[in-house]
């Protein structure tokens, strides 16, 4: 939703983001309050950010979001607190909002005390501070990615402070990353300045070039005016550095400080580079006035450097031939800048050390006890020894340490890669063993299903029977298999739909009220008030689990009772829903129980034996029922039998009409547009065409046959009704020879293509409609399936073919 908003170069972009996020609830409000609230204290924009505040903490007493409030309440002080060098907030105050019981407060005040401590060059307790933000805003995922942003550039920052580049270079490109989606286009710009002036400071001037280029681009591009002084003075700094003077001239040549405007500190350094490139080529009257302007500027605004006086100064002389009065001065300047690199080098060694001496005491014991021994023998003169031998052991313990992280880190990643190739390769497996073992079930069944509408006597009957519950079997355990591989890789997405809990308990009761058979177990249920009330969930998720264990419950019980008890609470977003499932089975033993809901894991060698099964349909239940917002557990006794009780979640919905479900074989016997219909029929396979022949064929329509998809196209599919196509075929697959057909397709009524594979996973049926099919049938075929998809797509084709006729007309 917030990423549809339109999309404005200016204060309007995160205006309009602030009223699209005042409508939303949850973290997901105070996440998007945070954006638009830093947004604005990130631009120093006080009116702005004070009403804003204003407005949410209206909008919190509004609505009582405790949360809410205090989040806008923080924000605001923190924002003074910035602009008053980080006094304002006192410690009492700090553990109000870092210990507060919402994340996202937690979060949003663990990122400004990470700045503070920047502010402070306390960069070990930065880095901390960085790397336990980063830790939870990972952890709080896709709603928390905007402050991850910030916490990525502050944490490189850190990094760079301390002399560690490649972490560095890392934590700014996952801040880049993440930038293309959750910053506002005025942060993105702000991003790309730091990139290029960061390149300069590490003396990579093409790279800084690349960064300075795509921040001009986009400054014309978009005419940003509140950019263009930044651009200009971006362009300098990088011209600079590239030794290339009287391109930063050029860069500055009209802005604000050649009018003597100066008003800032970015200002300030506008001049510097000005006084110094007209000094470097010579021009000694510019030279000379762009440093007087800039002697004239207050402290408070720009500070001066009397050093840089001196240096320009030098260069003044030199253009005047008063060489050696310039070599003189520049000798003097080039040693009081050298002595200012090592204070500096000497001050980043002392930060460095003080981040990684805390990394290591913080990693044993027997570091904090030296440590605090060194601080008790620090007044004896002998003690200065012993600090720097010390001082020295936690260096080398430190890089050493430092280096088996980094390691420690590569091998990480290879066995993260490792895990992915073996997931990959699991996934491929599982694709073609579904390919493999679905064709042969498809003959099977197929032929199976055309024999049981025949006339046999009962012996035949019986035989077919068998066939078809053992075929089904088989397919039951290979979706099972499946359903778990799609599990297990996060693939399996839940589709709600309007139905209630007595509908369901029906199906699964007249499901398996047949299998009792000849046991003395009768299977009841009961119903509370709620099981008739309409409400939104997966309907083939909740009979899955539901005839799992009610399967389960039938199988190991052979005498006694099976029951089914469903009560549904109401909620204020929709309904709980609790479904009982209770027996007099065997009953399991504590053992049996803590391994039962483990993937491909059955009570016993004994359990496998006598009554199957893949061992995976609790393991399976139980997921999809925490998919579903609920639970799955068990309590048993031995001998006694066992209740399983699932709970789930349901969304409310609005009552509608519910329509009674009529087999698809029976419509279309009724249809009589259906005879002399012609269908082409794609599969490589002889048993498969056969099969969809058989069941085609009673319905009158006019079946031809092709080997693969290059013999289709020889055929000329356009002059077909409908076209059947396998996707894996010899020569030429079902998916390639649907493109080659779609491209040339003449306007007007457009062809039905139904896809028959046997692969069934989730990928394979985007590819089919990517590649311009219209269904997706999978093997073995269902005849009720396939008649309901051949029958409503020839409708459906029909249809648009009278409206286009209509149209023209």
């Amino acid at each position: 939703m917030l990423e549809a908003m339109p999309f404005v170069y200016s204060n309007d972009e995160v205006d309009n983001f602030g009223n699209i996020a005042l409508g939303l609830t949850g973290k997901s409000r105070l996440y998007a309050t945070w954006r638009l609230l830093y947004a604005y204290k990130d631009m120093l924009n006080g009116p702005k950010m004070q009403y804003w505040r204003d407005r949410v903490r209206s909008e919190a007493r509004r609505s009582g979001d405790a949360d809410l409030d205090l989040l806008a309440r923080f924000m605001w002080q923190a924002y003074e607190n910035e602009l008053n060098g980080f006094a304002i907030l006192s410690d009492r105050e700090w553990d109000v909002y870092l210990t507060a019981p919402n994340s996202v407060v937690r979060n949003a005040a663990t990122l400004e005390r990470e700045r503070q401590a920047q502010y402070l060059k306390q960069w070990a307790e930065a880095i901390d501070l960085g790397e336990e933000l980063n830790i939870s805003l990972i952890s709080e995922g896709a709603e928390a990615e905007a402050l991850r942003i910030v916490s990525e550039r502050s944490l490189a920052y850190n990094m760079l402070k301390v002399g560690d580049y490649d972490s560095y270079a890392e934590h700014m490109l996952m801040a880049a990353i993440l930038s293309r989606k959750h910053a506002f286009f005025l942060q993105k710009m702000s991003l790309i300045n730091d990139l290029a002036t960061f390149a300069v400071q590490d003396n990579d001037v093409p790279t800084a070039y690349l960064f300075q280029k795509l921040h001009a681009r986009y400054v014309r591009k978009h005419g940003v005016e509140e950019l263009r002084a930044w651009d200009q003075g971006l362009c300098a700094v990088v011209a600079d550095k590239a030794e290339d003077y009287r391109a930063v001239i050029e860069c500055l040549k009209g802005s604000e400080v050649t009018r003597g405007v100066v008003s800032s500190g970015h200002d300030g350094l506008k001049l510097m580079l000005l006084a110094n490139a007209y000094a470097k080529i010579g021009d000694n009257r510019n030279a000379r006035a762009y440093l007087a302007k800039l002697q004239a500027v207050p402290p408070a605004v720009f500070p001066r450097s009397t050093l840089f006086d001196s240096y320009v100064g030098a260069y003044v002389k030199a253009n005047d031939g008063r060489y050696q009065e310039a070599f003189h001065e520049m000798g003097e300047v080039q040693l009081a800048y050298r002595r200012k690199d090592e204070q500096a080098r000497v001050a980043s060694v002392q930060d460095m050390y003080k981040a990684l001496r805390k990394e290591l005491d913080s990693k044993t014991q027997e570091s904090r006890l030296l440590v605090k021994q060194v601080q008790m023998r620090n007044l004896l003169l002998w003690a200065a020894g012993l600090i720097a031998i010390l001082l020295a052991v936690i260096s080398v313990g430190s890089a050493f340490w430092v280096l088996r992280m980094r390691r420690l880190h590569r091998n990480l990643n290879e066995a993260h890669e490792h895990a992915e190739a073996a997931n990959a390769a699991k996934s491929r497996f599982l694709a073609v063993m579904s390919h493999e073992l679905r064709t042969p079930l498809n003959g099977m069944l197929g032929m199976a299903q055309t024999l049981k509408k025949g006339d046999l006597n009962g012996a035949q009957r019986e035989q077919v029977d068998i066939m078809v519950d053992s075929g089904e079997t088989l397919l039951a355990l290979l979706n099972d298999v499946l359903d778990m591989s799609r599990i297990e890789a996060g693939k399996v997405e839940l589709a709600p739909s309007p139905a209630t809990m007595k509908d369901m308990v029906d199906r699964v009761v007249n499901t398996y009220h047949p299998l009792l058979g000849a046991k003395d177990v009768v299977l009841s249920y009961h119903l509370d008030e709620g099981a008739n009330r309409i409400m939104s969930f997966d309907v083939l998720r909740v009979y899955q689990c539901l005839s799992n264990l009610v399967s389960n419950a039938i199988k190991f019980t052979e005498m006694g009772s099976v029951r089914i008890n469903v009560s549904v609470t109401e909620q204020s977003d929709g309904c709980q829903v609790r479904c009982e499932v209770k027996d007099t089975g065997i009953g399991m033993s504590k053992a049996v129980i803590d391994k039962l809901f483990e993937a491909y894991s059955q009570a016993d060698a004994m359990t496998v034996r006598k009554y199957g099964g893949s061992g995976l349909g609790l393991s399976i239940s139980r997921r999809l029922a925490e998919l579903m917002g609920g639970t799955l557990s068990v309590t048993s006794d031995e001998n006694k039998g066992s209740t399983f009780v699932l709970t789930f979640h349901a969304g409310a919905v609005s009552e509608v009409a519910k329509a009674e479900p009529i087999s698809a074989s029976i419509i279309a016997e009724d249809d009589d547009t259906l005879p002399g219909t012609s269908i082409l029929l794609v599969d490589d396979h002889p048993i498969n065409r056969k099969v969809a022949r058989l069941f085609l064929e009673p319905f009158g329509f006019d079946i031809t046959e092709a080997a693969d998809g290059q013999e289709a196209l020889d055929l000329d599919m356009s002059r077909f009704d409908l076209v059947l196509m396998d996707l894996n075929m010899p020569r030429m697959g079902g998916l390639e020879a649907t493109r080659i057909f779609r491209a040339g397709e003449a306007r007007g009524r457009r062809l039905p293509i139904v896809a028959l594979t046997a692969d069934a996973m989730q990928d394979q049926v985007a590819a089919c409609h990517a590649a311009g099919m219209d269904a997706h049938i999978a093997k073995p075929i269902v005849m009720d399936t396939l008649i309901e998809t051949v029958t409503r797509l020839l409708h459906l084709a029909d249809d648009d073919h009278a409206a286009a006729k209509a149209e023209s007309a």
